[in-house]
């Protein structure tokens, strides 16, 4: 009996003298912590006097923007929010248990039942009863709140894809009215900080900056005002990605379309598939549009990105009405005849044809003055006559025949003058209207 006896004495005696660090320290937190939770009740304020408020300072660690959709005007985020306060009913001497910071959990003590009154969804990654908050020797409480936000942004997208949005963030005791609880606000975060790597964006949104103010809430129900802070979250688009996927194809597509439309190389009856050319580019443009469209909230107003598709959409509607009304003149001219008007050959002298009018109009000239008709007399008569008819029936084709070979070529030489007069005006107007619109 007397060894194993002596046997659990030395146990004892190794564990005291080799651990006697790690069970003096479980012992003191074990005893402050009972020291400090007797009578404590986690359901009342933490203050002495009930008419002074408590005052929360309510500050962010950090944030990372996850998402911004601008068609449901959300944005999520994940954020860690930091929350200090001083609970009267706790303190203790530090030189006695040589102890300043101690972890309690969130559960035991009082902690302000605040939430983001913004977000429409939050998920907390760690549960209210798994999380710990730190208490100062002096009362001082730090509670840290990480969790990811999907919270309501109203969204000005005019300027899109330039655009810069502002998303308030609104953080406060849910029941507690200004008067039980006073939130303060700590420092407003700018890009240029030190701790930037905290705050961050996304691969569209670059971070701008984070200013914190006090603002309140009223119920009017029961006249209740309620302190928060208001955090205004700033980020800015990188435009990169649509400038060269929408904005850049639309307007390349558009000026393509315009060369097909007023080149002045089809004659023959190709002018028929340039309106096919140009209506083509307007459903190519109209579905660009739509994408933008579905991408942006529905507003009254459409984001720069929408007015300059739908101006290049009426670029080219124009220029196919245009099309259309020289493949229309074009025609008219050739079927009935037209002759050419003075002022259509003046245009044509003015523009470098006068060589080709000259050229045609003496040889037409020169026809009609050598086909004089001659008298026959005598012997034969008769044969000459119906021979010089016959002779004449043919200069009169011919001579006709030269007349609707000049006075085509004429009005082709005349529509394609359009055609390119039409060409330099529309990639000019198309060009100013693309810079009109980019830079605003």
């Amino acid at each position: 009996m007397g060894t194993p006896l002596a046997n659990v004495f030395l146990v004892l005696f190794f564990h005291l003298t080799v651990f006697p660090t790690a069970v003096d320290s479980i012992t003191v937190a074990e005893q402050l912590k009972d020291v400090i939770m007797q009578g404590y009740d986690n359901s009342i304020r933490p203050v002495v006097n009930e008419k002074e408020a408590l005052i929360v300072n309510i500050s962010l660690n950090s944030m990372s923007v996850l998402v911004l959709d601008p068609a449901e005007e959300t944005v999520s985020f994940s954020s860690e929010f930091i929350l200090q306060w001083t609970d009267e009913f706790i303190s203790w001497n530090r030189s006695d248990y040589n102890v300043t910071w101690l972890k309690l959990k969130e559960s035991f003590l009082w902690t302000p039942d605040t939430t983001v009154s913004t977000s429409i969804d939050t998920n907390y990654l760690i549960d209210s009863d798994e999380r710990y908050v730190s208490v100062r020797h002096d009362g001082l409480v730090r509670q840290s709140i990480y969790a990811v936000f999907v919270n309501l942004c109203d969204m000005n997208v005019d300027r899109f894809p330039y655009d810069q949005q502002t998303c308030m963030v609104k953080m406060g005791p849910w029941s507690y009215t200004k008067e039980e609880v006073t939130c303060v606000n700590g420092p407003s975060i700018e890009a240029n900080e030190t701790y930037f790597g905290d705050f961050q964006g996304n691969s569209e949104w670059d971070f701008e900056g984070i200013i914190s103010s006090v603002g309140q809430t009223e119920d009017p129900d029961v006249n209740f005002t309620f302190s928060e802070v208001h955090f205004a979250l700033t980020v800015k688009r990188r435009p990169l990605f649509y400038v060269w996927v929408l904005l850049i194809p639309t307007y390349i597509i558009t000026v393509v379309c315009i060369f097909g439309l007023f080149t002045p190389t089809a004659n023959h009856g190709l002018r028929e598939e340039r309106v096919n050319l140009g209506i083509t580019t307007l459903l190519s443009s109209a579905v660009i549009l739509q994408i933008v469209a579905n991408a942006m909230p529905k507003t009254s107003e459409l984001p720069l990105l929408g007015n300059f598709i739908l101006a290049e959409i009426f670029v080219v509607a124009i220029g196919v009405l245009c099309s259309v009304l020289v493949l229309t003149l074009h025609q008219r001219a050739h079927t009935r005849e037209w002759k050419p008007p003075a002022w259509m050959l003046w245009i044509l002298r003015m523009t470098g044809s006068s060589k080709f009018l000259s050229r045609n109009i003496t040889k037409i000239r020169h026809k009609s003055s050598t086909a004089e008709r001659i008298h026959y007399t005598g012997e034969g008569a008769y044969l000459f006559k119906n021979l010089d008819e016959s002779l004449q029936s043919v200069r009169e084709y011919i001579q006709e025949e030269d007349r609707d070979y000049f006075r085509e070529l004429t009005y082709i030489k005349f529509f394609d003058r359009l055609d390119f007069l039409l060409l330099v005006i529309f990639q000019v107007g198309n060009a100013l209207v693309t810079l009109f619109l980019v830079k605003q």
